[in-house]
């Protein structure tokens, strides 16, 4: 092979066996082991940092350096990074960079990946009416935050209120559900981990310590789907449903109510501050129920009812 496509295999080996020696990477580019040092020099040259060590468990790997330097992706990798640009959504700010990012990967791929990439670059993703938006900044400093372990600050604006307020907490995970961003945390003081909406976060500083926490949650996105369900609602509603429970799990998001098994039979749990909403809901899931709290929601399914009847 060419000069320069030996040193693209060479970045590619590095990328794929971390650690590979320099017998191991000279037999496979099929070139003396002066060369493949020679090549290691020139990759080094280019802004590339390659860490070697010595000795029998000796080898070369890749290490993060100061600059991005280009990247060796195979075809399965380009259709992901594509289609995750193509479909990014829910944060403010990245949507340009997202259509340039995906522009510029369509300009330098194979030619014999285009058909793949044109495919993917046709997929529409829908944002609804007035979606929330996250800040890209605060999206990065979140996620910095939980990957260092590090305390940060923040403005937090709780739903229903107009004013926001200052909030020092100890960051777990960031979790995007149903295109919305959650960041898993435990506030400075408390004893529970906590959900907060990222599109209702501002002004994210890194504190630079580590403050107290409990154990972590075993699964960050259950513990955000449970809070989305169980959450400060006004209305706290158990409904016996008549049918398995596997049923009614293909049925109901987990992040609006959760199912659990009665025997045979199963109950759905969730919060709302719309009776009337909760109302048309379960009417649509068509299941056999009863309702056994709060009994305000069987007046409203009542109601609902007689509506529809007089109606149709």
């Amino acid at each position: 092979m060419s000069t320069t496509s030996r040193r693209l295999e060479t970045l590619a080996l590095l990328q794929t066996h971390p650690g590979i020696s320099a017998p191991t990477l000279a037999a496979r580019l099929g070139v003396t082991e002066r060369t493949a040092r020679r090549d290691i020099a020139q990759l080094r040259e280019l802004g590339y940092r390659i860490d070697g060590s010595a000795g029998r468990d000796g080898g070369y790997r890749l290490a993060q350096g100061r600059a991005m330097p280009p990247l060796l992706l195979d075809a399965d990798e380009v259709a992901a990074v594509a289609l995750s640009l193509r479909t990014a959504v829910g944060v403010e700010g990245l949507e340009t960079a997202a259509v340039t990012a995906l522009a510029k990967l369509t300009q330098v791929v194979p030619s014999q990946w285009q058909t793949r990439l044109t495919a993917l670059t046709d997929v529409q993703a829908y944002q609804g009416r007035s979606p929330r938006r996250a800040s890209g900044d605060v999206l990065v400093q979140l996620a910095l935050a939980c990957r260092a372990g590090e305390a940060v600050r923040f403005r937090h604006r709780p739903m229903g209120t107009a004013d926001d307020r200052a909030v020092e907490v100890q960051p777990y995970r960031l979790v995007a559900l149903r295109r919305l961003w959650y960041l898993v945390a435990c506030a400075r003081g408390a004893d529970e981990w906590r959900v907060y909406a990222v599109d209702r976060i501002s002004q994210a500083q890194p504190l630079g310590i580590h403050l107290p926490a409990p154990s972590p949650p075993d699964d960050a996105a259950q513990l955000v789907a449970q809070s989305l369900a169980h959450g400060r609602w006004r209305h706290q509603v158990r409904v016996a449903v008549h049918t398995s429970g596997d049923l009614v799990r293909e049925l109901v998001d987990p992040s609006v109510a959760a199912v659990v098994d009665t025997g045979d039979e199963c109950e759905l749990q969730f919060g709302t501050n719309d009776l009337d909403w909760a109302a048309r809901w379960l009417a649509y899931l068509n299941l056999e129920l009863d309702v056994i709290e709060p009994v305000a929601l069987s007046a409203r399914l009542r109601v609902f009812g007689q509506w529809l009847a007089e109606r149709y």
